[in-house]
């Protein structure tokens, strides 16, 4: 297994001067380095095995002693999609963060003022009050969007109080799983968290005075890395999703209408998010490429228009390398991208992503008409 470099701390630097740069850990990063395991093995252990397996064994074992009931509910496709999920969340947040610290060189090449212009566009990805809070305010959502029922027509309190009351491994099984739910909320909203800030910061980074390539040297103007970041961040984010809506689909159960709305309304709300910070950020760009293009379609006509005037032009140049030269900018004009990606790449996402809505929207009414 090859050493993670060092990275700097999260933590702001003396006197207050400025956030810290994408290159620290998120808050999600540092929890799971505290078990001074390899990454991928860290998160296997935290998601799958101690805050999933053995969180499943204690709340099953305060109600009942048989081991094949035990065994059945830790390894029930629910939960085993659900220890997968929080793996999941916490390795794709470092996924993404690391995505956009490979991307350091080519976005700093574009920036007036370098590697200084990024940092200043993405320091708020590893800004920890930032992150607390976003924490907090997923866990109060998905709090009530679980357990909307019982808070609109009463009856059984929150999913993560259910261990029971009675006996000490009754107490520690409600405690652990009030622990679980903390960790797993916050791996889930670092995820939506390194997404939107990433968002963002491509959007302070469109609104920069931008150094693009030449057309004729890249049809991209040199903003392929940055439609390359923003693809990467969907597909991570839009897997984040599938797996709650994998874990929707193979539910057993028969929410009520208002378990539906709340849910339903919840991983929604994820999905639009998800194609908003995919598309929002890069309108700047998609303008600024369109208008290059039409800037230079304008100067190749007046360069066009004398050697395609019938008659002639009399000042028409005749030499053939002249006209091959114009042809070849003609080429290079009409090849110029609008997207700082390949268009194709817009379908394919927008596939999957109105393919997962359409599942989560089926699912959602075959429950309630009982099909």
């Amino acid at each position: 297994m090859v050493a993670e470099p060092s990275e700097p701390r999260g933590g702001s630097p003396p006197g207050g001067a400025a956030l810290p740069g994408p290159e620290a850990p998120t808050l999600a990063e540092r929890f799971i380095r505290a078990f001074r395991l390899p990454y991928t093995l860290a998160c296997v252990v935290v998601g799958v095995v101690l805050f999933g397996i053995v969180d499943a064994v204690l709340q099953k074992a305060s109600e009942t002693s048989d081991p094949s009931r035990i065994l059945g509910y830790v390894f029930d496709p629910v939960n085993v999609i659900v220890y997968l999920l929080v793996a999941y969340s916490f390795y794709a947040s470092r996924y993404m963060r690391e995505k956009l610290v490979e991307a350091k060189s080519s976005f700093s090449a574009l920036l007036p003022d370098g590697e200084a212009g990024f940092r200043k566009a993405f320091a708020p990805v590893s800004s920890t009050r930032p992150q607390v809070l976003a924490w907090i305010a997923f866990l109060i959502l998905l709090l009530l969007a679980t357990n909307a029922s019982a808070l609109f027509y009463g009856g059984q309190g929150p999913v993560v109080m259910n261990g029971g009351q009675g006996s000490v491994l009754e107490f520690v099984s409600g405690i652990f799983s009030l622990v679980t739910y903390a960790v797993a909320t916050l791996g889930l909203s670092s995820v939506v968290w390194t997404y939107s800030s990433i968002s963002r910061g491509i959007h302070r980074f469109s609104n920069s005075s931008l150094s693009l390539r030449p057309y004729f040297e890249d049809a991209f103007l040199g903003l392929r890395p940055v439609g390359s970041l923003a693809l990467s961040l969907a597909s991570a984010y839009f897997g984040f999703i599938g797996f709650i809506v994998v874990e929707l689909l193979i539910s057993p159960g028969s929410p009520t209408v208002v378990d539906i709305i709340g849910v339903g309304g919840f991983v929604s709300g994820l999905i639009l998010l998800g194609l908003a910070m995919f598309f929002l950020p890069l309108r700047r760009l998609h303008g600024r490429m369109i208008q290059k293009k039409h800037e230079e379609r304008a100067r190749l006509r007046e360069k066009l228009s004398p050697v395609l005037q019938e008659p002639a032009h009399p000042m028409a140049p005749r030499e053939i390398g002249h006209l091959f030269r114009l042809d070849m900018q003609d080429r290079k004009v009409s090849s110029m991208a609008t997207w700082p990606f390949d268009v194709g790449i817009i379908g394919r996402l927008s596939v999957i992503a109105f393919s997962v809505t359409a599942i989560l929207i089926s699912r959602l009414l075959a429950i309630v008409l009982k099909i």
